[in-house]
């Protein structure tokens, strides 16, 4: 048997399509699961797809057959190199299947004559499949960034309070493990506690709708005034909990933020309606000998002080208990 016959076997050519479809498939398992460097997978791919048709074109396989595993190669550019790079990978290797077709400098490699009428048709199969492979390549990116949108959109959920963008008791709880758990790290962490005064009363006179919107002040005038350094949660109704780890003085902050609540005006229809905060801060200079949960503990007593002395003040635990 001589070698054309060998390629041209039936058993033949589809070891060959199994070869180069199973080494596809780990280029684009190395690429989009284990994240493999781009250049040594487009590289392979490269390779892959040049000897694909060098091996039918050289190789005298007929006409059908080298039509069929030909058109594979615009499926896997796509999935490779993505939309924009693939498709113009795509039309480079049909660019160079037709100058085998139509170059004489091409048609003398064949080893197999094909027909005028094949090589009309061919270009026409080949952007048949390049464009149902476009359209299922762009649905499939579409359909994996809306996944990815949710996937974002859930993780924010999952930690983020909805109506006021803050950490909620899920994101600050990670936070608190993630920062303290390492006792070499921080050793000194404040911790401000503060909640809107008669909050209870401003829902059932206004309205809920305007009681979301007194939160959402609060909550904007904290993110104004801490650093980035410092970290606010909702953590729980109306109360809002700081955490510092910054030079910045927490009582100063607690006592800026309770100031800018109290002459902050909130419009409810053309009513213009002032709250006011009561605070409760603690500092703890060495975290070896503590944990941030009694600190939290602490703040909050210290809260619950300055309710006692009238509401509207910030009560330092270090200073008071």
């Amino acid at each position: 048997m001589s070698v054309v016959n060998i390629f041209t076997a039936e058993y033949t050519l589809m070891v060959v399509t199994f070869i180069f479809s199973f080494l596809c498939l780990i280029n684009v398992i190395l690429l989009h699961v284990l994240k493999i460097n781009e250049v040594i997978v487009y590289t392979a791919f490269g390779v892959e797809s040049l000897a694909l048709l060098a091996f039918f074109f050289i190789s005298g396989i007929p006409n059908g057959f080298s039509a069929l595993w030909i058109c594979l190669i615009p499926s896997f550019a796509l999935l490779i190199f993505g939309v924009k790079l693939g498709s113009g990978y795509s039309m480079l290797a049909l660019l160079m299947t037709l100058f085998f077709f139509w170059i004489p400098a091409g048609k003398s490699l064949l080893m197999y004559s094909y027909t005028n009428e094949f090589m009309l048709r061919f270009p026409f199969l080949y952007c048949s499949v390049f464009v149902i492979s476009l359209i299922i390549e762009c649905v499939r990116k579409e359909t994996q960034n809306q996944l990815e949108y949710v996937k974002q959109n859930y993780s924010f959920l999952y930690r983020h309070d909805a109506l006021t963008g803050l950490y909620n008791r899920h994101g600050i709880k990670e936070y608190i493990e993630k920062a303290f758990n390492d006792k070499s790290g921080n050793n000194h962490a404040a911790i401000i506690i503060f909640d809107i005064d008669d909050f209870k009363g401003i829902n059932d006179k206004y309205g809920h709708e305007f009681g979301d919107k007194v939160l959402k002040t609060v909550a904007e005038i904290s993110l104004r005034i801490m650093c980035k350094h410092c970290h606010c949660c909702r953590w729980g109704g109306e109360e809002f909990l700081l955490i510092m780890q910054c030079e910045h003085n927490p009582f100063n902050t607690a006592e800026k933020i309770r100031k800018e609540v109290e002459k902050t005006e909130i419009l409810n229809g053309e009513e213009k309606i002032h709250v006011t905060i009561s605070v409760g801060v603690c500092v703890e200079e060495n975290l070896q000998s503590t944990n941030i949960h009694d600190i939290i503990d602490k703040a909050d007593k210290a809260l619950y002080i300055s309710k006692e002395k009238g509401k509207n003040c910030v009560t330092n635990y270090n200073l008071n208990l």
